[in-house]
């Protein structure tokens, strides 16, 4: 049996273990069959083990350079590097749909295998929703877009991969993006199952916020390797544009993000249910419709390379099956979502929350007008109209600042309804230490209105995180008489869903930092240079060498020796061309030297001949707070999912603090009036 011929036997498994667990699923939790439902939960876990055979397989045959496959045929050649043949697997439509349907058949067969004994009301309804979209997935890798489908003739070699995939962080961001994007299907399927079976919401929240949250932590680390790699590989200097397909991934997040926030307004109070559910499943179809964007090439104004593909419309099919599916469940489930209580005042957590929603749904909004905004210009004006950057940036940045101002009031206001006189006078030094923070940066040339009010907004909301972590050091402190840094951990253990959280704040505050600064007091130049040409600017001393050429495994390229001082170091970076056989644009091999305030970024854009070099100069500010701010967010988010399903143990208990138990009541009492004071 030769190697394609196992992947597609093992394609066809999948497909018909798929079909299994839909049909079977459905009749067996019609009738109350629970021996019909162990099959089901085998067929789950039947479809992974057909899948990772079919991704081994086709690994294989990358590896090995089997040509006569069109997956290896149209994105491999000889010259590949190891790394970026194994990478090839998701560089087009054939194995991004079989690498989709394996990541989700992972999904399905933890749900089914650790979730079942757990959640035995759900899971066995959730499993075939998962296997539903699993049996797209199969469909669409047996009879649409098959991987191993051999090409007329016998080459020798193939086509090679797109120049600007061959990177290290484009070959982590996919995977990382379709890992969040596909993982929005599980707790999408929980809350339909949850509404179906009448489970009650103190069963299926902890379940679908931690799902989610596994999700969003892959979406918003693939959302920053994406702005990483456009900044690493494009040669403009930036990291995002709102290309259609950037505002795909965003889109999902936003949702998502929504969610988690009011999803604990239906944990403490019962409150808005019906659009917390709408958020989780919401989040879900937006999945469907960035998918759409980045594979349909219904738009056309995108840098991206993989858009223009021909699986788009299978998409739409899928999204419109899911949202008259999702439909149905809501209007027949619709007395399960009417909520417990009502708002007592809209100076309460749950105000706060309500207008975070408010300002997430909004921005989705505007993006997702933007985005089709050709579309929809061109069916009623005749032409179709691209929106710019400018459109984007004015219409969202006061709502992003909205934003932030509530992340940083939201701790210190309580449920049900708060003081005015105990906000201010929990607040006022995180103001006092924003405008601190605003008057440095005007003076080092945030002028305008919107980076000024930036810097102060963001500054407060980081100093009321900050004292958020200051106060549960302070208390564990007292309590225990540990050291600070040893209390500040028991405190953040203690609590990780609460203290997760607020560094996930803090990480998203410091690339909201990043992003405002790296737009003020950048600075770009354009030079024609000679050798030995000096060039100066804001404390570099950049001397030209000269050109040189050099031959890669695949690729020609030429180099550009620049010589930089700073400071009095002196070190040597080498901004480049790269021609790839059958490319008619050369590919720009970008020279960055980062810092912690500033990037010194180099692009040769070319030679007017005598060994001269055009070399773009740009001063970046502040860049790499985002890629920080992205480390951060992973491990805060982290700390978050380790909390117990169940909720962290909030009441103290005596052998956490010793013998004394009335004492440490005593003390804890003391410091929290304090505080309070």
């Amino acid at each position: 049996m030769t190697m394609p011929l196992l992947g597609r036997y093992a394609l066809l498994l999948a497909g018909l273990s798929a079909l299994y667990t839909v049909g079977m699923g459905w009749w067996a939790n019609h009738h109350h069959n629970q021996r019909l439902q162990e099959t089901v939960r085998g067929a789950a876990v039947a479809i992974a083990v057909s899948l990772t055979a079919a991704v081994l397989v086709l690994e294989y045959l990358l590896v090995t350079g089997d040509y006569s496959v069109i997956a290896v045929f149209n994105h491999s050649d000889r010259a590949l590097p190891l790394l970026y043949k194994m990478g090839a697997l998701w560089g087009g439509d054939s194995g991004s749909v079989l690498f989709w349907g394996w990541i989700l058949s992972i999904y399905i067969a933890f749900v089914a295998w650790r979730g079942w004994p757990r959640e035995g009301q759900m899971t066995p309804m959730v499993v075939p929703l998962l296997g539903a979209v699993l049996l797209f997935y199969t469909g669409m890798s047996n009879f649409v877009v098959d991987p191993f489908r051999l090409v007329a003739g016998s080459p020798t070699n193939g086509n090679g991969l797109d120049p600007l995939l061959q990177n290290l962080v484009m070959t982590i961001h996919p995977p990382v993006m379709y890992t969040g994007l596909i993982g929005m299907a599980v707790p999408a399927a929980y809350i339909l199952s949850a509404l179906w079976t009448r489970v009650p919401s103190r069963e299926w929240v902890p379940v679908v916020r931690r799902w989610m949250l596994v999700a969003w932590l892959f979406l918003s680390v693939a959302i920053v390797l994406g702005g990483m790699w456009a900044y690493m590989e494009l040669g403009w200097g930036g990291y995002w544009e709102w290309d259609p397909v950037e505002n795909a991934a965003l889109l999902p997040w936003l949702l998502a993000t929504a969610f988690l926030h009011s999803i604990q307004l239906e944990e403490k109070r019962g409150m808005f249910r019906w659009w917390t559910a709408f958020l989780g499943v919401g989040s879900f179809l937006m999945t469907l419709i960035a998918t759409y964007i980045t594979r349909s090439g219904v738009l056309k104004n995108s840098v991206h390379s993989f858009t223009g593909t021909g699986v788009g419309p299978y998409f739409v099919v899928l999204f419109w099956f899911s949202l008259v599916g999702s439909a149905v469940v809501f209007i027949l489930r619709r007395d399960t979502l009417r909520d417990r209580m009502a708002m007592d005042s809209t100076f309460s957590k749950e105000g706060i929350y309500l207008l975070l929603n408010a300002f997430f749904a909004a921005i989705a909004a505007v993006v997702l007008f933007g985005t089709f905004y050709p579309i929809i210009s061109k069916a009623f004006l005749g032409t179709s109209v691209v929106l710019t950057v400018h459109f984007f940036n004015a219409m969202t940045a006061p709502m992003f600042l909205a934003l932030v101002l509530l992340l940083g009031t939201a701790p210190v206001v309580g449920w049900r309804s708060a003081k005015w006189q105990s906000v201010i006078k929990r607040l006022w030094k995180p103001w006092v230490l924003g405008l601190a923070v605003g008057i440095f940066a005007y003076v080092h040339g945030y002028h305008s209105v919107l980076e000024f009010f930036g810097v102060v907004i963001v500054a407060f909301s980081l100093g009321s995180m900050i004292q958020e972590f200051y106060r549960a050091a302070r208390l564990k402190h007292i309590a225990t008489k540990a050291s600070w840094l040893k209390s500040l951990g028991s405190a953040v253990m203690g609590n990780r869903r609460r203290y997760g959280g607020y560094l996930a704040h803090i990480s998203f505050l410091i690339i909201v930092l990043g992003v405002i600064g790296s737009h003020t007091n950048n600075l770009t130049i354009t030079r024609v240079m000679s050798p030995g040409q000096t060039v100066s600017v804001r404390g570099y001393q950049i001397r030209y060498q000269g050109l040189r050429a050099t031959t890669h495994p695949g690729y020609q390229m030429t180099e550009a020796n620049m010589v930089v001082n700073q400071n009095g170091h002196t070190y040597t970076e080498t901004p480049g061309l790269s021609f790839y056989p059958g490319s008619a644009q050369p590919v720009a091999t970008v020279a960055i030297r980062s810092g912690v305030m500033r990037d010194l970024y180099m692009v040769l854009e070319g030679s007017p001949g005598h060994n001269q070099a055009i070399v773009e100069i740009f001063i970046n500010p502040m860049v790499s707070w985002i890629w920080m701010g992205m480390y951060i967010l992973a491990f805060a988010t982290l700390i978050a999912i380790g909390a117990p399903i169940g909720g962290d143990s909030a009441p103290a208990r005596s052998w956490e603090f010793g013998n004394n138990a009335a004492e440490t009541r005593r003390r804890l009492v003391t410091a929290e009036g304090r505080d309070h004071a």
